[in-house]
Parts: C-alpha cells; sequence; structure tokens
C-alpha cells in the first residue's frame, strides 16, 4: 500500500490540470476509490516510536492516516505549556535555529509576545497537527518518509532540472514546515485523486463521496495547524501552505456539487494545480541552504 500512495501522490504531477475523461490508465492507476479507501483504513503503524511518537499512539482508521497525541490542553483548558518569544528562544532553540518539538513532548505552545500584549497558539512540531482532536498528520514509517521526500526533490522548477539529489537538504536538515508539507501533501494526493476519478464518473454523492468531502471540510478548519516559519524562506512558504489549506476547506465545504458541477471541477482543478505548485516550491526550497539565507537577512 505504502508503494501505491506513491503512485497516486506521482499522479498529481502527470495531471496537474486535467479532468480527462479520455486518458489510458493502468489497472493499478484505475484502482476504485472504494478499493483505495477501504486498504487504506486496514493500515496499522508499528513504528511510530521510530519518529518520536508516543509508543501508546496508534494510527486512527481514516481515510488519511493520522497519529493520536496527547491533548495540548490541560485541565483548565488552556495550552499545558506557554513561553514568552525571548523564553522558547533561549531555552529550545537549537545551534541552526530551530525549535522543534517531537509529537510526544507538546509541540503546541502558546507563545506570548515581549510586551505582553498578544499571545499565539504555535506548532512547533514537523506536522499538521488538529489540536481539537489531538491527532497529527504525520508518515508513521521511514519508509514513506523516504519516498515522500524522494517524490518532492524530484519534481523541480524549470530553473533547477538536472539538479543532483545530493545537492539538496537532507530530510534531517528540512525546516519543520519543509518536512510538515511533504508528509501532508504525500497522505492527501489518494483521496484527491480518488475525488478526481468520481468526478470523472460524473459521481458527486453517495458515502465514499460524502467521506472524501468531509476529509477536506476537516483539513480546512482553522483547528488544523501548521507549523511555523523558522526561517526567512519559510515565511513565503507558509503563506503558500495557508492558501492551500483554504482552498481544500472550500472544497470541503462547497454546497450542492451535483447541482453545481462546473464550479465544483473548476475548484477541484484550482486545487491540484495549487497542490503541484507548493510541491515544486519545496523543491525550490530544499535546493537552498537555509543557514546561508538566514545570514543573508541579518
Amino acid at each position: 500500500m505504502y508503494k501505491l500512495l506513491l503512485i497516486f501522490v506521482c499522479s498529481i504531477m502527470l495531471s496537474a490540470c486535467g479532468l480527462n475523461n479520455n486518458t489510458q490508465k493502468s489497472d493499478t492507476e484505475t484502482k476504485t476509490a472504494e478499493e483505495n479507501i477501504e486498504s487504506t483504513k486496514e493500515k496499522e503503524s508499528t513504528e511510530g516510536d521510530k519518529n518520536g511518537n508516543n509508543e501508546s499512539a496508534t494510527v486512527t482508521e481514516e481515510i488519511i492516516q493520522t497519529t493520536s497525541i496527547e491533548s495540548p490542553f490541560g485541565e483548565d483548558g488552556n495550552i499545558r505549556f506557554k513561553h514568552t518569544e525571548k523564553e522558547i528562544v533561549e531555552e529550545h532553540m537549537d545551534e541552526h535555529g530551530r525549535i522543534y518539538f517531537p509529537l510526544n513532548e507538546y509541540p503546541i505552545r502558546n507563545i506570548t509576545s515581549i510586551d505582553g500584549k498578544t499571545s499565539n497558539i504555535t506548532n512547533y512540531g514537523d506536522a499538521f497537527i488538529n489540536i481539537v482532536d489531538a491527532k497529527a498528520y504525520n508518515l508513521s514509517t521511514q519508509e514513506m518518509i523516504d519516498d515522500a521526500y524522494k517524490l518532492f526533490i524530484s519534481n523541480p522548477p524549470k530553473e533547477l532540472e538536472g539538479k543532483d539529489p545530493s545537492e539538496y537538504r537532507t530530510w534531517d536538515k528540512a525546516t519543520n514546515l519543509e518536512r510538515s508539507i511533504i508528509q501532508i501533501i504525500y497522505l492527501t494526493a489518494p483521496s484527491l485523486n480518488d475525488l478526481g476519478y468520481l468526478i470523472q464518473e460524473d459521481t458527486y454523492s453517495g458515502e465514499i463521496f460524502e467521506q472524501l468531502m468531509t476529509v477536506f471540510e476537516d483539513l480546512g478548519a482553522p483547528t488544523v495547524l501548521i507549523p511555523a516559519p523558522q526561517t526567512p524562506l519559510d515565511i513565503q512558504l507558509f503563506d503558500n501552505m495557508k492558501m492551500v489549506q483554504s482552498l481544500w476547506g472550500q472544497l470541503g465545504q462547497f454546497e450542492n456539487p451535483e447541482e453545481n458541477k462546473e464550479k465544483f471541477k473548476e475548484l477541484y482543478s484550482t486545487v491540484r494545480q495549487e497542490m503541484n505548485n507548493i510541491l515544486v516550491r519545496v523543491n525550490y526550497t530544499l535546493s537552498e541552504d537555509v543557514n546561508t539565507q538566514s545570514k543573508e537577512t541579518e
């Protein structure tokens, strides 16, 4: 199934804007949405602790794999861990300028400004996290991480065509935000392709369709936090990803798609294109040395 996920993700690039009903497909590529969803539900993770996850965390039986984590909220209803902007930097920033907490160390933190007037709930993990449902959208095995990373460095913008893979920053040197995008795009691509399959079949209702719509509605919810940007390159990338997340929400909340097929298809195509764009954008950011970028802005 893991290799199948890579096939589904790759099809994003191969069918960028398209809802081409006449394209010839292999047996694997024409796997139905129903089969894909059922096989996804059957997956269980036994390697969560390899990525710093809580050993007791389990992968929920959902269309998109998630990992259950401890709630970031304490008994008083507030975020468990609070810091000032100065404290989080002085106490938790490493020598590379990165602040990172694995999933079992409460990556969601409440950060108060130096003047004490504002506070923000911030994600210092490397995965999208739904803070209300206490679940993270992360890849649970090293095999999946390796496949996802290879996919991203294999799809460069035109100006980077021919660049050797060794010239990219490795997964270990990627920022929290870059890692999270690599994971979320890899995880969501099968659902996007399943939805495209249903659109090609002129199917805009039914249990499977509704489940897929719920996937994107959930992903677009304001309770799903993207990791905070921590480098100059991250800042633009964060804005790009926020736009994609907003489009996911619009897609999932689209009213009466069966009665507004053309507008729904247009929105779907926009989502596909912007997911392509973010894939290429991450390829570009991974080609840059973040430490050099930081020095240039000092």
